[in-house]
Parts: structure tokens; sequence; C-alpha cells
């Protein structure tokens, strides 16, 4: 997942991706940084619909408490 300030531009926003990181982290979820502005999700080998989807929304929460 790429983090940019603004979609038009595509500005990179390292600042914002370390903070998503940690907030992922805070709240339970391990991601991990890929180049200077990526997200690298790797989910287990066996994994099922609950916690795909609570994984999906752990990190919506921690983006939208972020990107204020």
């Amino acid at each position: 997942i790429e983090i940019v300030r603004d979609r038009k531009t595509k500005e990179k926003a390292p600042d914002m991706r370390d903070a998503i990181i940690t907030e992922c982290f805070r709240r339970g979820l391990l991601v991990l940084g890929a180049g200077p502005t990526a997200i690298r999700m790797s989910p287990p080998l066996v994994i099922d619909k609950e916690q795909a989807q609570c994984a999906v929304d752990t990190l919506s929460a921690a983006i939208s408490s972020v990107a204020v």
C-alpha cells in the first residue's frame, strides 16, 4: 500500500507511513514498511475471512486516525 499526501500529485509521505505502522502495532496488527512510503502486509498462509476482515478494519482505523 503506497502512502501519499495527495492522490493527484503523488507526493510521498514517509512520516505518515511510519505513523500508520506504529498505530497498527499499537492496535495489535503487525505490518511492515517497504521502501520509503509503502506498507507491506504479510498474512499467514492459512487465514480465515474473519481474521482478514479484522486486519483490514484495523488498518483502515489506523489510517483514519493518522490521516487527519
